[in-house]
């Protein structure tokens, strides 16, 4: 019976060519404030579609049930517009593993780009405030350069981007002790 306690406490050997699943350490959104315009060219297009519906209900005139169906056609139209800029805002994506950073740009509902870079490969990490509106709501900018220089992210619109400066800069720095030991 000890035997068989011994042997179940035991940790299982890892070898050095065995993948070894990263660790998240968080997983950042933009900051909501991307949508803002999307949102503002909506407004304007309900305006501009309310215009002939305005018209026929002020004047009674017999295409009043057709600006009705323009209305439905408004609706639905903006509908699938917003849907298409939340889509690119909730899917779009900051990574970072104990290993690497991955970027997921997401536009629409189709298209995505990928960037990954690894902590090794991280020279400077910076952080910009872009004016006024963006230190109010305390939101901005992080741009990774990389030692080969062919690596550059820029990362727009991220909430309290010194905080994510710091992540990552810690993650390089636990990065690069446990590649030494």
């Amino acid at each position: 019976m000890r035997k068989r306690e011994r042997s179940e406490s035991r940790a299982p050997e890892v070898h050095e060519d065995e993948y070894v699943e990263p660790e998240v350490i968080f997983v950042e959104r933009q900051f909501p404030i991307v949508l803002r315009w999307p949102l503002i060219w909506g407004m304007v297009f309900i305006l501009v579609g309310m215009v002939p519906w305005s018209i026929a209900t002020a004047n009674v005139y017999d295409w009043q049930p057709l600006t009705v169906n323009w209305m439905l056609v408004v609706a639905v139209a903006l509908l699938a517009y917003w849907a298409y800029h939340f889509a690119g805002w909730y899917f779009t994506v900051l990574i970072l593993t104990d290993q690497d950073i991955t970027y997921i740009k997401q536009r629409g509902f189709f298209h995505r780009k990928v960037s990954s870079l690894t902590l090794n490969n991280i020279q400077s990490v910076n952080h910009v405030i872009p004016g006024l509106q963006a230190a109010l709501f305390k939101f901005g900018d992080i741009e990774i350069e990389t030692l080969s220089g062919s690596g550059h992210m820029h990362l727009k619109n991220y909430y309290k981007p010194s905080r994510l400066q710091e992540e990552i800069l810690d993650a390089m720095e636990n990065y690069s002790s446990t590649v030494e030991a």
